[in-house]
């Protein structure tokens, strides 16, 4: 099958961006012929360029819905070679990754008489106007989380049209570490080997809640050689990136470890007992839980957004409440010597993402929509 897909950034920014890549490979290794539409040029560009059959670069990706009569037709202007690039590929299914990618997807779509899928990975109340103007020209939304869905519907999102198909990775890409695994990666961090590390994994932002964590590490009182925090991550948006991470290294102690973002995000993983997700805002989903979860690594996480969907039954008691501090504090303290108390949690964490959330079991369900239009 022939498909157009896209994405905005092309570098490991964020699970969105990771994710996109992921699918995409998949779908090429599955036979499906991939081309690609993209806005930034980033280092994932010569990966992209191994597999798909055509990758390029265009000023205008997106579609923002923009309000007022003067300004639409201008950035529907700026759609036009996005909708060419499309439309001469002549692909079985418009594939977006985004609501916004229906600003080419759409008009491509009916250029040449192809389904349009849109993956949708937010919410964004357009209008009762758009809604069916989406209803009418989009043969299925694909939705990564209930908690998205959800108010998609209330508005008038078509339900015949939707499907929620959570995000899913390849547990072969992260592995499940055990103590040697551990204490490999903690050389790499300068980490002792025989204390409690809990890591922090994502965007240095203040909707993440790392001022959160900093806040629950220092009602926990512990000495520097009886755990360490790692932080990892690097500030990639806001007015002053850098003033914000200087705001947080302030706020730590002697025993927190700040690191850069890095691609390969195994190493941290493995270095960690415990790895905290403590979002202040609504996660879509949360994929860096289901990563942590591959290795072994049990999740401690805000009650926010998407993120119930995935610690349910027994790891529900690693949700805390969003913005709290005390709570996060009483959770991790918990869980400080699960590895004596409960040595079996890494595989039940690790068995929850083999049984609903691997990338294989993604694609089917992707596959299975794409035949579904076609």
């Amino acid at each position: 099958m022939k498909l157009v897909t896209n994405v905005e950034y092309t570098s490991p920014t964020g699970g969105l961006e990771v994710q996109v890549l992921q699918v995409s490979r998949e779908l090429a290794r599955r036979g499906h012929e991939v081309n690609l539409l993209y806005k930034e040029a980033g280092s994932l560009i010569p990966e992209y360029q191994r597999f798909c059959r055509s990758v390029t670069g265009l000023r205008h990706v997106d579609y923002w819905y923009p309000d007022g009569r003067r300004v639409r037709p201008r950035m529907m202007a700026e759609m036009l070679p996005a909708i060419w690039a499309a439309a001469r590929r002549l692909p079985d299914v418009m594939y977006g990754n985004r609501v916004e990618s229906n600003g080419w997807a759409i008009p491509a779509g009916m250029l040449t008489s192809t389904p349009v899928v849109t993956h949708q990975h937010g919410f964004g109340d357009l209008g009762p106007k758009r809604i069916r103007f989406l209803n009418d020209h989009v043969a299925r939304f694909i939705i990564i989380s209930r908690f998205i869905a959800d108010p998609w519907l209330d508005v008038g999102l078509d339900p015949s049209k939707v499907e929620v198909v959570h995000n899913g990775i390849d547990p072969a890409e992260y592995p499940f570490g055990g103590l040697e695994e551990r204490s490999i990666a903690r050389m790499g961090f300068g980490l002792p080997d025989d204390c409690f590390v809990v890591t922090y994994l994502g965007r240095l932002d203040p909707e993440k809640g790392v001022e959160v964590l900093l806040e629950a590490w220092r009602l926990l009182g512990l000495a520097p050689d009886e755990a360490r925090l790692l932080v990892v991550g690097s500030a990639v948006t806001g007015p002053d990136p850098e003033r914000y991470v200087a705001e947080l290294t302030a706020l730590a102690d002697e025993h927190v470890q700040f690191v850069p973002a890095q691609r390969d995000v195994i190493p941290p993983l493995h270095a960690a007992d415990v790895v905290v997700v403590p979002s202040t805002w609504n996660e879509p989903f949360g994929r860096v839980i289901v990563e942590a979860m591959s290795t072994g690594r049990p999740v401690i996480a805000s009650r926010v957004g998407g993120i119930p969907e995935i610690l349910t039954g027994p790891l529900e008691r690693f949700l805390f409440e969003r913005g709290d501090a005390p709570d996060l504090a009483h959770r991790i303290r918990s869980v400080m010597d699960w590895r004596t108390h409960e040595p079996g949690l890494g595989r039940v964490c690790a068995d929850r993402v083999e049984e609903e959330f691997t990338l294989a079991g993604m694609v089917d369900a992707l596959e299975s929509v794409f035949r579904a239009v076609t």
